[in-house]
């Protein structure tokens, strides 16, 4: 009797794995494209494993259509691994891919040029020992407060330039070092960008944000500025920080641009991502999770924030976790 011996070669198995591979991608894109645009941004793909080993992923690999708002935390973190499992590459990947998909469909990404020419600040203050904050300055500075009501001025305050016809631009897409010695105007120069500048000083020159000035344009929703002290609450979690913050802010356009994106995808016959789909939900958590992940905070999401009277994150994570906020 013969006996004959089945070979495959590596070869062979390799491209029996990519043609799988591929009609399961094909498969799950085809699921995504049936789907109204509305369902599009709320749906992905959650891979699973049979066997007990799910640590080590090993075994046969189930994937499952899920609806991304009834994600638990569990699928939040499954998600998050899978895409970013080297944050610094796979972020950049992820982002650059994000791009090309609206390049592809003719969507510009909106950008601002902030602009400042001329400007120049200056504040009346005490000088000498009477800008001193002790008990017998401040009774003096209550005295001419009342007295100024009346048109009496007790003592008379020099005009400090803290700004000197300063002109600049900040491009979009770009990251802008600010360097200068100590009392050299930088926090000034940057809450006068922000549009957040102390009323009290004199204010010579022009802001511009995309050719706008400060009255026709609202810095407050395209910029943010963050102050040396962070201001949290010390028994709240980092995760229930970055929670509460995105629940606060909302989505905002993000969502209407993320329809667009997938409105222009189906007209021109593009097959979407199912990661980045999922990756875009409108569940806070996920985006609370993307943030964690990219800003290195993994180690201590579920440490409190703390304060003077409470132990918790160091320096550098709420400096980290203050950014993470108005993200």
């Amino acid at each position: 009797m013969e006996m004959e011996e089945l070979y495959v070669s590596p070869d062979d198995h390799s491209r029996r794995s990519n043609h799988a591979e591929e009609d399961e991608h094909g498969l799950k894109r085809a699921a995504l494209e049936s789907l109204p645009t509305f369902d599009r941004l709320r749906t992905a793909f959650m891979e699973s494993y049979a066997t007990q080993d799910i640590e080590n992923q090993q075994g046969d690999t189930v994937h499952k259509q899920v609806d991304v708002r009834d994600l638990g935390a569990d699928d939040h973190q499954q998600i998050i691994d899978k895409l970013f499992k080297v944050v610094e590459v796979d972020n950049d990947r992820f982002l650059r891919e994000l791009r090309e998909r609206f390049h592809r469909v003719g969507i510009t990404l909106p950008t601002v040029e902030v602009r400042f020419k001329n400007l120049t600040m200056k504040a009346n203050c005490f000088v000498g020992n009477r800008s001193i904050p002790t008990l017998t300055n401040t009774l003096r500075n209550l005295a001419d407060t009342v007295f100024g009501f009346l048109g009496i001025g007790l003592s008379k305050r020099g005009k400090i330039t803290i700004l000197d016809d300063v002109s600049g631009m900040i491009k979009p897409s770009r990251m802008t070092l600010l360097l200068g010695p100590p009392s050299s105007g930088k926090t000034t120069l940057l809450l006068a960008l922000a549009g957040r500048a102390n009323p009290g000083l004199t204010v010579e020159g022009n802001v511009t944000y995309n050719g706008h000035t400060l009255k026709e344009f609202v810095p407050q929703r395209t910029s943010s500025y963050i102050s040396q002290i962070d201001v949290h609450v010390g028994e709240m979690t980092v995760k229930e920080t970055l929670d509460f913050s995105a629940r606060c802010q909302g989505v905002g356009s993000r969502y209407e641009l993320l329809s667009e994106l997938d409105m222009g995808e189906k007209q021109a016959n593009v097959s979407p991502k199912p990661e980045a789909t999922a990756m875009e939900g409108v569940e806070h958590n996920l985006i609370t999770e993307y943030i964690i992940k990219i800003l290195g905070l993994e180690i201590c999401r579920d440490t409190v924030v703390g304060n003077q009277m409470i132990r918790g994150i160091s320096g550098g994570q709420k400096k980290r976790l203050t950014t993470g906020n108005i993200t």
